[in-house]
């Protein structure tokens, strides 16, 4: 179970606890750039071997070229385990960020000027994007949808997705679930900054993208960073986070919701 840390205005261990807070929002961790700059190099050169040797380190799990792919055979099996009410509400999102995207749509247009002058615009959609679905303690279900959705609504011609394997070997049936009613065109049993930079360079199994999204820990958001300009990417996550300001007279369910939001991330 998590901890709720209420902070009172005037407490005096208010200032400590805003300094340790702020102190996490450094990426400049010359440990980590280090640690991270060597994996990506390692897998642009070596590929799938680079791949499968981080998994086994990091994730406590052995694979091999011919199943860093997850099959068609283990999504069928995960609708056969996630429960009814959770598919009818991956499928229920799935409708309305679509809907919600949708509107966003911009289209390419072209006009005709004085004096022989033509203007316009051409939105053409990336070839293929990179989706990063942290493992952690709880499947993210949310990073697939919100990230698979609107690519695949903006016309994106192939989606793929890298999340790290259990300790089993298998990814979770939900994210499976999710990431097949998303429209995702393969998914790979891979995480962490080898994730990241697979997907920037491209291996013998997984393919180079055009920009890679979606969140992760410290490293795969260092990933990011530094494999920017070879490959484009969304944006660098900060530590997951929600602050909740109420009056005297809230609404207890409004607050409670509010603190839910954030229960998927970790305990």
């Amino acid at each position: 179970m998590g901890i709720i840390k209420i902070m009172e205005k005037g407490e005096p261990q208010r200032e400590e606890f805003i300094k340790k807070l702020t102190a996490r929002n450094v990426l400049e961790d010359e440990n980590i750039t280090v640690t991270v700059s060597g994996i990506i190099d390692d897998v642009k050169k070596n590929g799938d071997t680079a791949i499968i040797k981080y998994t086994k380190e990091f994730d406590k799990v052995n694979l091999s070229s011919e199943n860093l792919k997850v099959h068609e055979s283990e999504i069928d099996e995960a609708y056969g385990v996630v429960g009814k009410d959770l598919k009818n509400i991956i499928r229920r999102a799935k409708e309305n960020i679509r809907d919600f995207h949708l509107k966003q749509k911009e289209n390419s247009w072209i006009q005709a000027e004085k004096e022989g002058i033509i203007t316009g615009q051409l939105v053409k959609p990336l070839e293929k994007a990179g989706v990063y679905v942290p493992g952690g303690t709880a499947p993210i279900i949310s990073s697939v949808l919100m990230n698979v959705i609107p690519a695949k609504t903006a016309g994106v011609s192939k989606v793929f997705m890298a999340t790290p394997p259990r300790k089993d070997g298998k990814v979770n049936p939900a994210i499976l679930v999710a990431a097949r009613e998303a429209g995702v065109d393969c998914i790979f049993r891979i995480g962490g900054a080898q994730a990241i930079a697979a997907f920037a360079f491209g291996t013998g199994s997984v393919p180079k993208v055009d920009k890679i999204v979606g969140p992760g820990n410290i490293y795969v958001t260092m990933a990011k960073k530094l494999i920017y300009g070879y490959c484009d990417i969304d944006m660098l996550a900060g530590p997951s986070e929600i602050a909740i300001v109420a009056d005297d007279f809230p609404d207890p369910g409004f607050i409670a919701a509010d603190l839910l939001s954030q229960a998927e991330h970790d305990v």
